[in-house]
């Protein structure tokens, strides 16, 4: 049941992020360098592995920096939408 629920919910998100791809015409670079607009959500998750979040505290304030965000990176996590660019500190647009 697990798996199928997880199963589920990559298929949704790759539909989704193919679609976003598609309406925007954009594309992303796949494994050999070449631009393409039907890209594997797995392969999405490779590209954005190096984003590290950073949670800096001093006395009772705490703050959080977001590293290793590239150009790439921000492209690519604009497209999950408003909730994913907040989360990231960038502008959904």
């Amino acid at each position: 049941m697990v798996m199928l629920l997880s199963l589920l919910v990559y298929g949704i998100a790759e539909r989704r992020l193919r679609a976003a791809l598609k309406e925007q015409q954009e594309t992303l670079p796949n494994q050999i360098g070449e631009e393409i607009n039907n890209p594997t959500l797995r392969w999405v998750f490779q590209l954005r592995h190096g984003i590290h979040c950073l949670r800096i505290s001093k006395g009772n304030q705490i703050s959080y920096v977001i590293e290793g965000m590239t150009v790439l990176r921000e492209k690519i996590l604009r497209f999950f939408g408003e909730p994913v660019a907040s989360i990231y500190q960038i502008s959904s647009g």
